[in-house]
């Protein structure tokens, strides 16, 4: 009988290379046309396969083999020239593809093997389901592999060792039971429900991966593999029960089936399946979170099976499902981590460049509200005094006019280095940039005379810098200023107390410049 032929596991297909809305090149016309060739061929050999069972030559398997394999060859160029054409981070899932789709053209080219010297078919069960094994491990590598992220890329190689644990022990539990002296269950039996575990095992993972995937060329990849994957469960299931109760070939046609959907997929280079689908966060999370869990899940079940025959291995194979799961977790845990201090630390660097001016590092306008703000309500409920002054460089579009604008930045620069020296000596003094030209300083718990004094320094600090300015009267940069405090008026709110600060600092500019004006 020709059991095993049945006994296959998934493929995959997806991909693009194209942006939205180019032509194609010429290169690319020859290769869809290639494309269109293959998707028709595999009609006129699912006839042949047809005919073949319905003529029942002698050697009815070794014909409907070879018109499997053609099909499958087919398949592989198909899924050649898509790896060819797939954007770069997409490549290694096509490569697993054609490295799987590969593998199943070995096992079925044994069965053909086979088939020569045994026309009626047999169960060969050692070599060609090593090659099945084989392609299901790389399927599911495949499918849990995750081009874009390096987080993701760390995690797949922990998933791809537990895919290597659960075909390594799926072979090695199959090769135990084919080469028992009285296997129980009976072989034939035992050999497909496992098989069926593993298809439904490939497809379930895939799915998954599809319903968790944003990026629409990925999506491509996933929908194959999930469409494909499932096909690969049900029908060589369906092959693998009719063989067992019926002495039709009928169902032979079932095994290139589902080589036939992946050709045609394959050909639909530049269809968007699911365009308009974007995975919720609750969706991804669940998806994301599951997949692990199903191959530690898989790994364990496979585990349980050697209990009563090799409790070393079982116990080994436990203690790795349950390590891998807890490794894998502890990536995901600690690269959330680092990404929670990268947001925090970002959140920061964007919380101190909305209230800091970039070219002077004070607070700027808003930052010197938001302070404002609190000193004020702090000095209605203790009493305590508040002193604010605007301060104007005097001159200073004159200053922009004869040496340029880059020089007035550097000016602006060092006059706000120099009132922000100044004004860290005192306790309880803030400097800010207002705008353009123009600075505040917020001085708390100072009377009128400490506050004069502290705005006279700041003054003298600008002008000792000697700043050349041809077209003013000290002919350095000087700055003026208004000052306000509420132990002279009793402001109703803190605009109006800003803004006798600023009518002062007009004053000031009008009586000659270089000088501190109160506010009447």
């Amino acid at each position: 009988m020709h059991f095993v032929a049945g006994f296959r596991c998934n493929r995959t297909a997806g991909g693009n290379c194209r942006l939205p809305g180019t032509a194609p090149t010429a290169l690319e016309h020859r290769e869809m046309k290639m494309h269109a060739g293959m998707s028709r061929a595999f009609g006129p050999l699912l006839l042949l396969q047809l005919g073949v069972i319905a003529w029942a030559p002698s050697h009815l398997l070794t014909w409907s083999y070879a018109v499997v394999l053609a099909m499958l060859t087919l398949t592989v160029l198909a899924c050649w020239r898509r790896l060819r054409f797939s954007v770069r981070h997409n490549r290694p899932l096509w490569s697993l593809l054609l490295l799987a789709l590969i593998a199943q053209g070995g096992a079925f080219g044994l069965l053909f093997t086979d088939s020569l010297s045994n026309p009626l078919g047999t169960l060969v069960a050692f070599d060609p389901t090593l090659y099945f094994c084989l392609s299901s491990l790389l399927l599911t590598i495949a499918a849990a592999y995750n081009p874009i992220a390096t987080l993701y890329r760390w995690a797949s190689i922990v998933d791809s060792l537990l895919a290597c644990a659960i075909a390594a022990l799926f072979y090695y539990t199959l090769h135990g039971v084919l080469n028992a002296a009285s296997p129980q269950p009976p072989p034939a039996t035992f050999v497909m429900w496992m098989f069926d575990a593993m298809g439904l095992f490939v497809a379930v993972f895939a799915t998954l991966r599809l319903v968790s995937t944003k990026r629409s060329d990925e999506r491509r990849f996933f929908f194959v593999l999930t469409v494909f994957g499932w096909l690969d469960a049900v029908l060589p299931g369906i092959h693998n029960r009719f063989i067992l109760s019926s002495e039709s070939y009928l169902p032979e046609l079932l095994l290139g089936l589902p080589f036939v959907v992946l050709g045609f997929l394959l050909g639909r280079r530049r269809k968007v399946w699911f365009r308009n689908y974007r995975p919720s966060r609750r969706i991804r999370y669940v998806a994301e979170s599951i997949s692990p869990f199903v191959m530690s899940l898989a790994l364990c079940c496979l585990a349980f099976a050697q209990l009563g025959k090799n409790p070393f291995l079982a116990t080994a194979t436990l203690v790795l499902a349950i390590t891998s799961y807890a490794a894998r977790n502890a990536i995901v845990l600690g690269q959330h981590l680092a990404f929670e201090d990268d947001l925090r630390q970002l959140k920061r660097g964007l919380q101190q460049a909305i209230v800091r001016d970039e070219l002077s590092s004070l607070l700027n306008r808003r930052g010197f509200y938001q302070r404002l703000s609190r000193e004020w309500e702090n000095a209605l409920k203790t009493g305590r005094s508040l002193s604010v002054a605007m301060i104007d460089i005097d001159s200073f579009k004159a200053f922009n006019d004869t040496y340029g604008h880059l020089a007035g930045d550097d000016c602006l620069a060092a006059v706000a280095h120099a009132l922000q020296r100044e004004a860290s000596q005192q306790p309880d003094v803030i400097v800010a940039r207002y705008g353009g030209e123009e600075f505040v300083a917020l001085m708390s718990g100072y009377d009128v005379d400490a506050s004069g004094d502290i705005l006279q320094r700041l003054r003298r600090r600008v002008e000792a810098m000697q700043i050349q300015h041809a077209r003013s009267t000290q002919h350095v940069v000087t700055i003026s200023a208004g000052l306000a405090s509420t132990t002279t008026t009793p402001y109703p709110d803190s605009d109006k107390f800003l803004n006798a600060a600023d009518e002062a600092l007009y004053v000031a500019k009008r009586s000659g410049r270089n000088r501190i004006q109160w506010a009447e």
